[in-house]
Order: C-alpha cells, then structure tokens, then sequence
C-alpha cells in the first residue's frame, strides 16, 4: 500500500493491476569518532558478545514542530535541520528551524518566508543548500486556478527569490501528457543543479534553471539524490548509482549486500521493509551511509575496493517495522544518524550512535522456517525481539516474496525432512502447502493445545477458524495466523445461488447467458476441487456417492461456460475485472479488509451480489512448534504474540487476522484515503478507468459476520487433481457415463489413497 499526497491524486492501493505507484523518501549518514574500525566483527546475523555497536534512541520530537507539518530534515553545518509547513489565512508557509543545544531556533532565510502557497498542504518540497547562504526550493503543486500538477524552483539568498523553473517543466510529456514530477533536487558545488523526475535526469544552472544537459530514463529511481557536492548518488532498484556531477558518462553502480556477506564482498541488496524507499545518505568524504529492514551498512569511499560494513541489525531499528516509513535520514560528522519516521499519524525521532559499551542482550536464537518469504512473519519476529531483546529469532526462507512460479515441494520435503530428523531441526515451522499432520503423527511437532485452547474460550480468537485443526484425539499440531476466503461475486445472481456448487449448479443449469465464460477441463477443475478434494475421500478410499454428486455439478457448471480443449496462447479465462463486461460471475481469494477493496468496488460497479463459496478459508501461516526446540516455553510465547492484537493489529493486505478483537478493529478502521485505478473494458467494447474504492462500514461489518461462520479449510492436493483432470474431458463431453468416470478416477486414485 503507498500513500500519496492529495494533490497527486491521493492515496493508492497497491494491488496487482495495472498502476502507477510513488515511492516514499530517505536520506543519510556517518562515522563514529574514536570507533573501532572492526565494526564488521560481528555483523552477520548471530549474537555477538563484543563491547561496542550503534543502538537506537528515541528522541522527544523539538515542541515547536508539534502543530506544524514537518515535510524534511537534512543537516547543514553538521546542524540537524527542519522544513515545515503551516496555514495562515487560507496560504501555506514555510519554516526552516535549526536544533542548538536541544533548542529549536528558526533560521528562515527572508526570501523564504516571503513564499506563500494558495493550496492547501498538498505541496511536495524539497530545500537544499547551495553556495554560501544560497538556497534552492523545489514546490511541486496544483496552482490556484489551473488543474495541472507542475514543478517550480526557486533560487533564494537573504531577501530575494527568483523563480528559475526550467521551461521543459511547463511542457506536457509527449507520452502521457502530465507535467514532469520532480523525485529529487542535489546542489553541487560547481553551481549546477540536479534533478530527476519519472522520465529524465536533468542537470540545469544555478543561476537562470537553463537545462544544460539531459538523459532520458528508462526506470525509475527511488528515494531523494543526496550528493557530497560533487557526486551524486542514486537508489537505482536495490543499488546505489554513483554519478560524477550528475553525468550518466562517468555513473557507477555500487551493490548493497545485506547480512554477513557485506563484510566478505558477497553479492546482494538490502531488503528496504515497511513502506519507503532505501535510505541513502552520504558525507562529505563520500562515505555512504544505506538503511533498510536488514539493517544500517556503511562503506567508505577509498581509493581501495570498496566494501560495505554493518553498523547495525535491522531488527534492532526502526527500519524494519511496517508501519514505519521513514522520511528523512540526517548524518552529523560524529558519526551519529537521525532519521525521522512516520507510524501513522505520529512522528518519532530515532538516534543511532555508536556506543562503546553496548553490548548484545541476545542469550537465546530460535529458528523459524518458513517456505516462502512473508511480511506478517519477519514483522512478528521483529517486534517479539523489541519486547523480549535476549530472544533472536531468526527467518529461513526458500522463496522470496514475490516468487510468482509455483514452489517445488519435493525438494522442500526433502530438505525438511533432513532438517527435522538431524541435528539442525528449526524451532518454529511455517507448514504452509505442506502436511501438517503427518509431521505431527511422527512426533516431530508439539501438541499446541495448551496455548491455543486457553484463547479459544476467553473468546481472544476465533474458534471456527482456529479450532478447524484439531484432530479426533484432541491434539492440534499447527494453528493459522491468518485467513482469506473464496469469494463468488457476480451479476444477475444472488448471493443463495452462488454460495455453494450444488446452489450454483442448480442455478447455472437454468440460465441462457454463459457467466463464467469458456473453460478448459483443466480450469474448471482448478476453480472448484479445492472445495471437495477432501469431500470425496473416506478411510483412505474413494467415496463413490459424494464423487458421483460432484461430478453432476461439474457437468452443469461446464454446460454453462462450455468446455474447450485448449485456450490460444495469450488467452486467459475470464476474471474479477472482466466481470464488467463479458463475465458475469468470478470467484476470488479474498483476505484482509484492504485486500477486499478491489472485489468489492467490482461488486459496487456491477450492482452485483456475493458470498463466501462453500463456506471456506484459506489458511495462511499455519505455524507449529518442532520438538526438538531447546527453547519450547519461548517458542510457544512466541506464538502467542503472533496471535495476540499487538500483532494481529496490523493489516498485511493478504489476511483476515484471526484475534477476534483485531478483526473488530480493523474493520471499523477508516478506509476512506485509499483508492486505487487500473482500465477495464466496458460492455461497448471500449477501455474504461475502473476505480478501487473504499466501502461502507455495512460492507465491512458483513465480511466480520462472514468471517465468524467460515468452518472448513480450502483443500488441495495435487494427484487428485492430477487424475481428475485426466477422467473429466470424456465426462463433460458426454462420451463416458458417471458411473464411469467414477470408476475410473477411483482406478487412479487406489494406491495412491491407500498410502
């Protein structure tokens, strides 16, 4: 999710569309005196016991910024400083303020104060020091009485502003037509400037704003340009882009290797966490300062092979929390960083210095594996570290985030496998995808009643949810963080008629229009096994009655859509977004009561209807406890935390929470500055502008009473659907009866249910 300023169309929902979507800022950093140059011993992800590391403080935010908005810190003369802006009489101010010896003193050049603003605080700003008292302000803004977004840049200096705005920023781009937006500004100290918008990077005079020379872009940078006065340094997508004077002839790309690799020239990038951009900053010897979720990491700028250091854990800042993002990063030359956050509404002030005494609290390291990356897992290991320092837990992933392709599990069992049966077993396992119950009938996970049950009954979770994993004897081996459910949306149906195969079967089996669209066997299988793969299986055999059942519906789903053999390349089945114009019905993974903003704004458009399929919930992070843990009574308070509301509170956009009182809370959280937009075609043919959009507390109440009566797990298992999709082609053609198609999926199946 990103947030942007009203004045550039609002705030966005980042969803899987086709959107434009703006980045957040940083800044940057420096050395401790009299530190150790050894600061990399130490540095990778195990506990060090050594004496000397940089730790974080909060500071109280200086009083005088409390009523203003605060729009930039930066440092000059090794003096940390604000930007900040307030109304008067309907205009916008500015203010720069100075710290001095914990005192905030305001330092307004007279040039600037004499600047005013007729719109609102809908103003994106950036002021940099030039030559002497020289100074430059970058004001992006919609003017009183024009419609257009567009850059200025002013050039001050005592009591005179002059407006330099280069004439290439009041010209449409040929492309998209808006006006350029300006990201960064950098004031060298040869008297040119420096900036960068989404299409180019420019470096224009000091004196008249006069574009001396420009490059075209062909990505986006992100983050603010910082410069040491005569280079200017870039986030070029997870590197850090080195430019001699802003020319592209002499640029230089320096990798950011996060963990222990950064202090033997391995290879990598910084994870950037919560929702902002790499931090960058840099001194005025060309030391580099880069922060992220994995940490604070220096390098020097020598005439040797340069090589990045950790000064500090990720886990150990405010970095790495989610709901922080931060907006500027400041560096004094005691080697000291400042960097100033925004959680929500609320600032916060974060010091980190070097302390020679400090030494790691860490006594107990617990692993959790985990197959894929998740944001909801290293979040909760982040924030049980912050309230519980000794404990370390550290993340095993095989898969990033963003891995698109479907995982391969044999390998994944394999490793598993040897991991539980050695010596190297984690303590915490994400068992996402994977049988839980297999693991647990060995021995190999631990019995979680204990912590569970006791949440159940005082009504803390919510037992539909949770308490599908506990087995016949009363033993429950994992427990979900997290759910979504299949949502069945559509027009000209009722929510009754889509709730279930057998309501929706019987309904389609009436209806002249195809509201699905075209499916191959293949599809039509993906979109509904999953609610009755484990429907048909009894004592290790083939109900033959229940399957029967299921096939009659899938026969009169596939008469409406109409069975095809195979789909061109390029060609998709119909989803949510066509449901405005050739589909009339589309069942979603839906979680979370931001992730459903863009179900339900379709549901809007289509004056439509929907309903949880089948009653059903996806299970996500399905946690369980290895047996093997030395450190059980801390794994087992770990699971409590990632269920209780100080960290189900959050809305990781992928989930319903499963704590009763944070579902309450997030539902009742006001979604009105979220939007997003993608094109859509329309029932004519033509593209349209398809609007996400936030819904009613209504709405949001009836997914909360959804969500309380959802009481089977989605299931899935490959061989079935494996030998489904080779038995139905002949089915739904009407060339082999039911009773033998039954027979012979029972025939594919035999030795594989009698395992």
């Amino acid at each position: 999710m990103k947030k942007m300023r009203k004045g550039k169309c609002g705030k966005w929902l980042a969803c899987m569309l086709t959107m434009t979507l703006f980045a957040g800022v940083f800044g940057g950093c420096g050395k401790a005196e009299g530190e150790k140059e050894s600061l990399s011993e130490g540095s990778d992800s195990a506990p060090d016991s050594a004496r000397g590391r940089y730790v974080e403080r909060e500071e109280a935010l200086p009083a005088e910024l409390k009523d203003q908005t605060v729009v930039q810190m930066f440092t000059e003369n090794d003096m940390l400083h604000f930007l900040t802006m307030e109304q008067e009489d309907g205009k916008t101010i500015l203010r720069e303020w100075e710290r001095q010896d914990e005192r905030l003193v305001d330092v307004t050049q007279d040039w600037l104060a004499s600047l005013t603003f007729a719109c609102g605080d809908w103003l994106d700003l950036q002021l940099v020091q030039g030559k002497g008292d020289r100074q430059y302000l970058y004001a992006g803004y919609v003017a009183e009485g024009e419609e257009e977004y567009k850059g200025h840049l002013w050039k001050g200096e005592g009591a005179v502003a002059e407006e330099i705005t280069p004439e290439k920023w009041s010209v449409p781009n040929e492309l998209w037509g808006g006006y350029d937006m300006i990201q960064g500004l950098a004031a060298l100290d040869n008297g040119t400037l420096v900036t960068y918008s989404y299409s180019s990077i420019d470096i224009l005079g000091g004196e008249d704003g006069s574009v001396i020379e420009s490059e075209q872009l062909t990505f986006f940078y992100d983050g603010k340009a910082v410069t040491d006065g005569e280079n200017v340094y870039l986030n070029a997508g997870g590197q850090i882009e080195k430019r001699r004077e802003g020319k592209s002839s002499e640029a230089v790309m320096l990798p950011v290797t996060a963990g222990s690799d950064a202090i033997n020239g391995g290879s990598g990038v910084i994870s950037i966490g919560g929702t902002g951009s790499l931090a960058l900053g840099v001194l005025k010897d060309g030391t580099l300062i880069a922060a992220g979720e994995d940490g604070i990491f220096r390098m020097a700028d020598t005439a040797a092979e340069s090589q990045w250091e950790k000064l500090a854990e990720g886990m150990d800042t405010e970095f790495a929390m989610k709901e922080s993002t931060c907006k500027d990063m400041a560096v004094m030359e005691d080697g000291s960083i400042y960097a100033l956050f925004q959680v929500g509404a609320e600032l916060k002030l974060h010091r980190y210095e070097y302390d020679p005494n400090a030494v790691s609290e860490v006594t107990q390291v617990l692993k959790l594996y985990s197959v894929c990356e998740n944001s909801m897992l290293k979040q909760a290991a982040i924030m049980y570290h912050k309230a519980h320092p000794e404990v370390l837990i550290t993340i095993e992933n095989e898969y990033p985030m963003y891995y698109f392709e479907v995982p391969d599990y044999d390998a994944v069992y394999k490793k598993l496998n040897t991991m539980l049966m050695g010596d190297n077993a984690p303590d915490i396992l994400v068992l996402d995808q994977l049988n839980a119950d297999s693991y647990g009938e060995k021995g190999l996970l631990v019995n979680l009643e204990d912590v569970v049950k006791p949440m159940e009954e005082s009504g803390e979770l919510l037992s539909n949810i949770t308490g599908a994993y506990v087995r016949e004897d009363g033993s429950r081996y994992v427990v979900p963080l997290q759910f979504a459910f299949p949502m069945a949306l559509g027009r000209d149906i009722t929510s009754d008629n889509m709730s279930s195969m057998k309501s929706l079967a019987e309904f389609l089996s009436q209806a002249e229009d195809s509201y699905m669209g075209s499916q191959t066997v293949a599809e039509l299988v993906d979109i509904f096994y999953p609610y009755f793969c484990d429907e048909i299986v009894r004592d290790k055999q083939l109900d033959q009655e229940a399957m029967g059942e299921y096939l009659e519906y899938l026969k009169a789903i596939g008469e409406n859509c109409g069975v095809i053999n195979s789909r061109p390349e390029n060609e998709y089945s119909y989803g949510v977004l066509d449901l405005g114009a050739q589909a009339k019905l589309a069942i979603e993974k839906s979680g979370g009561f931001l992730g459903c903003m863009s179900p339900l704004s379709m549901v809007e458009y289509i004056k439509g209807d929907y309903a949880a399929f089948e009653n059903r919930f996806y299970p996500s992070m399905q946690m369980g406890i290895c047996t093997k843990s030395e450190y059980l009574d801390t794994a087992k308070d770990f699971l409590q935390f990632a269920l209780s509301e100080q960290m189900q509170d959050i809305d990781f956009f992928d989930g319903f929470p499963v704590n009763r009182k944070s579902m309450e809370k997030q539902a009742a959280k006001d979604r009105s500055a979220y939007m997003g937009s993608t094109m859509i075609m329309a029932d004519d043919g033509e593209y349209i502008q398809y609007d996400i959009k936030p819904y009613s507390q209504e709405v949001a109440d009836r997914l909360v009473a959804i969500c309380e009566t959802l009481d089977k797990p989605v299931k899935e298992d490959a061989k079935i659907r494996e030998v489904l999709i080779e038995c139905l082609g002949e089915y739904l053609d009407g060339t082999r009866s039911k009773e033998e198609t039954v027979q012979k999926i029972e025939a594919g199946l035999k030795m594989y249910l009698a395992e």
